[in-house]
């Protein structure tokens, strides 16, 4: 009976020991919800953290004006890590009810890093919302900084024809026209071709659109840029001499074609009628 006796204590003991270490897992803290995420300021670093289960939520204005915003994640520590090739998982959102059809942009990284939500440029003076997941317990510095690409669909920098838009920029994160661009919408006055020219070092490339979904090119045969420096182009409608209609918008979006990641600098981009 004894031997019955301490055999159950040495159990009931053992239990307790697993327990206890199973209770040393840095489980972290997560900051925010998702009816209450803490808000970031852009421009300013804020320390914060992520459990191994859950989310942190934040949110952020683009009181920067449109354009692309990214996210610097710094001090990166991670605890208790259980994935090898990623610390933090990072979702961009455009209302705070985090669905897919709100779902903008996703990134990833290891350790310190710079992540670009370059899925669209985002728009001026609107609140874009932040759910991150951590592979483990992780705390981190995050800064929203807006990034150099001008406009957005919704936004875009409207030019004034025959006036020079000076120190433009752009983005240049992939090369390919769905990201780093600018958007930007001029008006024309009469029927006539109308003339796009800039100076700028490095390549750029462009295309017209009739609306302002950016989605409907205007005859790509005659009013797509040829990339290149000094971005020079002739925008002339539907036809080779048609013109572009009197008294309509149009949309232009404009994208780095270098494979290199960089953010070009141009000047003296004016759009003017022939006449």
């Amino acid at each position: 009976m004894k031997k019955l006796f301490y055999f159950i204590i040495i159990l009931i003991f053992g239990a307790c020991s697993i327990t206890s270490e199973e209770d040393k897992t840095n489980y972290g803290t997560n900051e925010g919800s998702a009816s209450s995420p803490v808000e970031l300021t852009v421009g300013t670093a804020k320390s914060g953290s992520v459990g191994r289960t859950g989310y942190s939520y934040y949110k952020f204005t683009t009181s920067s004006g449109a354009g692309n915003y990214n996210l610097n994640i710094a001090s990166l520590v991670i605890a208790d890590s259980y994935y090898s090739s990623y610390s933090v998982y990072t979702q961009l959102y455009s209302n705070s009810g985090y669905t897919s059809s709100s779902w903008i942009d996703s990134e990833s990284c290891l350790a310190d890093c710079i992540l670009y939500f370059d899925y669209d440029n985002l728009d001026n003076s609107t609140y874009y919302y932040l759910q991150i997941s951590g592979y483990g317990a992780v705390s981190y510095s995050l800064t929203v900084s807006k990034g150099g690409s001008e406009g957005s669909k919704n936004n875009p920098v409207e030019l004034t024809l025959s006036t020079a838009h000076t120190s433009g920029t752009i983005d240049n994160i992939w090369s390919s026209p769905n990201y780093g661009s600018s958007y930007y919408k001029f008006t024309t006055t009469s029927a006539d071709n109308y003339t796009l020219s800039m100076n700028n070092s490095d390549s750029l490339d462009c295309i017209l659109y009739s609306n302002s979904a950016f989605s409907t090119q205007v005859n790509s045969s005659y009013n797509n840029c040829t990339a290149g420096n000094n971005l020079s182009k002739t925008f002339t409608g539907t036809t080779s001499s048609g013109g572009l209609s009197a008294t309509t918008e149009y949309y232009l979006k404009i994208w780095g074609s270098s494979t290199t990641a960089k953010t070009t600098t141009y000047d003296n981009m004016t759009v003017a009628p022939e006449g």
